[in-house]
């Protein structure tokens, strides 16, 4: 059975070693000379760091005491992940995969297996697709662009340099603009952030800053404040909490959120003006010293949308002009695959991710994607998501439905983002962790439930990789 998976950062490698556990003849293409994605030195921008506090971002079978780790940290630990099982000797780095097409041509895709291009064609009896949701930057086409003589980039593009001594404007809302911004703070002349809205941020300590989010997010019982989930094979009866109970708790944390971010000291133009969970599954963790530069003047907040490029910087959408030397827009990335055949339909008219459970295209066989099932420990959720994959291509699946119930789910599955998670692409999951953990466990036929104490199940952490160490067998 030999089987490709494409890129190998975090969900590649560890797709590459559940294959290998069970018993795939496993090759990996990446296009970046090392492995890690966008940890990987080609991948990322100065300033990433990783989000994950201690014992969030490791496997299942490797533990690390990476906390809130630099993107080299977070890579070299990708790299003794891949080495330690033997996915290492499997990759081909500085291979850019360019098609994959099945061989048996219009029908049942995929049926006899897969042709991947890249220098050259080989033939796979199965496709796993983990080339990342975060390569394909989105860069708006705003007029005026010829008139503007400094440097445009998404924020994939920023490298070293770019920002020291210069004015920089920064576009985005998101955790990635204000990385940027709090990084360029510390080198620019000046430092402009321009954002259409205010997003939530998760403060690293919660409780008035005392304890860290992971024990407040990532438990069952934190989870069942959130909106129902759509599967009710994963609704429990803590999820059932009355509504007008939820409302108070979320009221309760918005304001220790506001408070334990620092987002109180700031201008109330500049906090979120919708009350949690609202678009909490668009939240990153608010990048340390961020509301210190902006208090601080380093940083200009500006709420507003870019409408032009001046020849002097950029005009929003108020009239107000910016100037700038180096145009920063951290404005999201398009969750496409430009190497895979059009006849594998993998979106919906709007753009939306259309994928079952998250993992495989109905109608499609042999072909699955790993990455694109995004949760907030995104280190479970890839490491979940390649157990369920590797059953699917055996057959083993406790629960397999056909094409059409497939397609029913997948109907059902996106009802319920647009309402819980607008804007989610149909791909971002959130903060549904251990739904979503459930979800995968149910079934593969596996049990949910991970420890032997009902306090311990719902109170502790429970969205952690480690509890969901699987051999082949189960």
């Amino acid at each position: 059975m030999k089987a490709c998976v494409v890129g190998a950062g975090p969900a590649g490698i560890v797709t590459a070693k559940v294959l290998l556990e069970h018993g795939f003849d496993v090759t990996v293409f990446d296009k970046y000379h090392r492995v890690g994605g966008i940890w990987a030195p080609d991948g990322c921008y100065p300033g990433l760091a990783n989000q994950s506090s201690r014992r969030l971002f490791e496997f299942a079978d490797l533990p690390s005491r990476l906390h809130y780790a630099s993107a080299a940290e977070s890579q070299r630990y990708l790299e003794h992940y891949a080495r330690t099982f033997g996915v290492l000797d499997r990759v081909r780095p500085d291979t850019e995969v360019v098609s994959v097409r099945p061989v048996d041509g219009p029908g049942r895709t995929g049926a006899a297996g897969w042709v991947v291009e890249h220098e050259e064609a080989e033939t796979f009896d199965y496709v796993a697709v983990a080339s990342g949701a975060h390569h394909h930057g989105h860069l708006p086409d705003l007029p005026g662009r010829d008139l503007f003589g400094g440097t445009v980039v998404h924020s994939n593009e920023v490298r070293a340099g770019m920002f020291t001594g210069r004015r920089v404007v920064v576009v985005g809302g998101g955790k990635s603009a204000l990385d940027l911004a709090t990084h360029a703070a510390r080198l620019a002349r000046e430092v402009t952030l321009v954002q259409r809205k205010v997003n939530w941020m998760v403060p690293q300590r919660l409780l008035l800053g005392t304890v860290g989010y992971k024990w407040i997010l990532m438990t069952r019982f934190g989870e069942a404040l959130l909106p129902r989930y759509h599967d009710p094979a994963c609704v429990r009866p803590l999820d059932r909490v009355d509504s007008r109970v939820k409302r108070v708790l979320w009221w309760i944390i918005t304001r220790d959120m506001l408070l334990s971010a620092g987002l109180y000291r700031l201008p109330k133009h500049l906090r979120p003006d919708r009350s949690l969970p609202f678009h909490l599954a668009h939240a990153g963790v608010m990048p340390p010293g961020y509301v210190r530069a902006v208090r601080r003047g380093q940083i200009t907040a500006k709420l507003g949308e870019v409408d032009a490029f001046t020849g002097e910087g950029v005009r929003l959408a108020t009239g107000d002009e910016v100037p700038a030397d180096v145009v920063v827009f951290a404005t999201g990335h398009r969750k496409v695959f430009p190497f895979l055949d059009p006849s594998v339909r993998v979106h919906d008219s709007t753009g939306r991710v259309r994928l079952y459970r998250g993992i495989v295209p109905p109608g499609a066989d042999r072909l699955g994607f790993v990455g694109f099932r995004q949760v907030f420990n995104n280190i479970l959720g890839v490491e979940l998501t390649a157990q369920w994959l590797a059953r699917h291509f055996l057959g083993a699946l406790k629960t397999a439905p056909d094409e059409a119930a497939m397609r029913a789910a997948v109907d059902a599955r996106l009802d319920w983002q647009e309402r819980v998670l607008p804007g989610s692409g149909g791909y971002d999951f959130g903060p549904y962790d251990i739904h979503c953990a459930d979800e995968l466990m149910h079934d593969m036929g596996l049990p949910a439930q991970r420890t032997g104490n009902p306090l311990a199940e719902h109170l502790l952490p429970g969205g952690v990789a480690r509890r969901y160490r699987l051999t082949p067998a189960g």
